[in-house]
């Protein structure tokens, strides 16, 4: 039987981080890490595979706080909260972009769908009396196709 290390969700990867690491890793107020970062924590940590590393990163960089926090000029930091470079023009914008279509399509998911207009009613524009039945106007007939079967019924002699 195998012993396999269960799968951490991203949420327990990111705890361990910021406990580890609290200087750079706050999932309440991130800050913008250091470029190469994995490289620093795969230097120092071995407790976390590749792909959790990987996996945990992504989903602490993509959050929308983050995100929010990558304005040009803004200082990066290191595992320690050191300063360590600064966010570019380039990064910013990117992070914008990525911002503004992740509100587009919440946007779009939050609408609801246009509606098709309705289908003429086929009913008469005219009032029905018990007595008598309606006629449909003109305009109404022209789209209207009517196929009658006949059956035919023949008798034989007995």
């Amino acid at each position: 039987m195998s012993t396999e290390k269960a799968r951490r969700s991203p949420s327990a990867l990111i705890r361990y981080l910021s406990e580890r690491w609290p200087g750079a890793f706050d999932a309440k107020a991130p800050k913008p890490l250091k470029i190469g970062i994995r490289d620093d924590i795969r230097a120092v940590d071995d407790d976390l595979s590749d792909e959790e590393l990987s996996r945990a990163l992504r989903v602490y960089a993509r959050t929308g706080t983050y995100l929010a926090t990558l304005r040009a000029g803004v200082k990066r930091v290191d595992l320690d909260g050191n300063h360590s470079g600064e966010v570019s023009e380039a990064e910013a914008a990117t992070a914008q972009a990525w911002l503004r279509a992740r509100l587009a399509k919440e946007e779009a998911t939050q609408l609801p769908e246009p509606k098709a207009e309705p289908e003429p009613s086929l009913k008469p524009a005219l009032n029905r009396t018990p007595s008598r039945p309606a006629k449909l106007p003109a305009e109404r007939l022209a789209g209207i196709v009517v196929e009658i079967k006949r059956r035919r019924v023949t008798k034989r002699k007995p």
